[in-house]
């Protein structure tokens, strides 16, 4: 169609159009094949994948590395697209509220990205393979030091091809990101909230904690390697930071949506105690228009004041405080895979 900007999917996105399933079925399956393909690397190799230390038994380091790497594509891959999509829908449900959405914006964003924003996406994970390889040859194979003799293990060149990869997906989602957000970033702005509904602005939440929820599950990764790797020396900053990103990342739009809302409480506050003033002395010179409103307007004040002033719906509540406890349920579900693996080779 003339005028129509061209715009195209990412792969991640077709992929999902082609496979009608949810994105986190998708992840999930995409982490388990990756951990499958460390785990015959490490059969064929040689590799230890479980190791007995007394009464101890757990996982390797390299396994439970491998399992944090397998987690981090179910959160790229599943929770990105679930995003993208659960943003869309919300974004749809206040386009006749919100001057700044509209059907005509939210369809755009629907059909894609531009060809442009493509290609530059194509560059960011491009920088993500460099990046992500040479770190962790470097950094951590020590291949500065050793040459090639730093990749004669496959475990170790199985470890840096999947940094690699997941260094062009993380850069690629951090560009999308921005697109993912956009109809959201300055949704506020110009907005006149009706008190008299205010769940129908319980979206900002959910997009705010939406937001968030990367940051939560990458939280939750690092609480995993706390049971499997000695680097808490290094971990447990890690994992405070993500939380702390994690709760900034809700936190921000949240502030700024309550503060459109209480503004405008406040506003129309004080043109209901304005006219209850005006009432009040019209009521002293007799007339039963102005009884009636007196009586009738301080009701609304009460109802007004009880308005809530955050677009957070108990459900939101919950499913936040259920995201702060990610951490805390991958800690404790590592520790009962080293159970377990303790009770079956004792």
């Amino acid at each position: 169609m003339d005028g129509v900007e061209e715009r195209k999917k990412s792969w991640e996105n077709a992929l999902a159009d082609a496979v009608p399933v949810s994105p986190f079925f998708t992840g999930s399956v995409i982490a388990a094949l990756f951990f499958a393909s460390y785990l015959l690397t490490a059969f064929l190799s040689g590799g230890k994948i479980v190791v007995v230390r007394g009464d101890d038994v757990s996982l390797s380091r390299d396994a439970w590395a491998a399992l944090a790497l397998a987690l981090f594509w179910f959160a790229i891959i599943g929770i990105g697209r679930y995003t993208a999509i659960a943003n869309l829908r919300d974004a749809r449900s206040l386009a006749d509220l919100v001057p700044r959405i509209t059907t005509e914006k939210v369809d755009h964003y629907a059909r894609g990205v531009t060809p442009r924003e493509l290609a530059h996406s194509r560059l960011a994970g491009l920088a993500g393979l460099f990046l992500g390889g040479i770190l962790y040859a470097v950094a951590v194979l020590g291949a500065w030091r050793l040459g090639w003799a730093a990749f004669e293990n496959p475990v170790d060149v199985w470890m840096m091809l999947m940094v690699s990869l997941l260094g062009v997906q993380l850069l690629r989602r951090v560009y999308f990101l921005r697109g993912d957000t956009g109809l959201f970033a300055d949704a506020v702005k110009g907005l006149e909230p009706d008190l008299s509904d205010i769940s129908r602005l319980d979206a900002f939440g959910r997009v705010a904690l939406r937001g968030a929820l990367p940051w939560f599950v990458v939280s939750g990764i690092l609480a995993l390697l706390l049971v499997g790797q000695d680097a808490a020396g290094v971990t447990v900053p890690a994992l405070i930071l993500t939380l702390a990103a994690a709760f900034f990342t809700f936190s921000r739009p949240m502030l700024r949506a309550h503060g459109v809302i209480h503004r405008a409480k406040q506003r129309d506050l004080g043109k209901l105690r304005g006219q209850i003033r005006n009432h009040e002395k019209a009521l002293h010179g007799g007339g039963e228009a102005a009884r009636e409103a007196a009586a009738m307007l301080p009701a609304l004040e009460t109802r007004l004041e009880h308005v809530r002033e955050w677009p957070l719906d108990l459900q939101t509540a919950g499913r936040l405080i259920l995201y702060t406890a990610i951490p805390l349920g991958s800690w404790f579900g590592g520790s009962v895979v080293n159970i377990a693996l303790e009770a079956l080779i004792s």
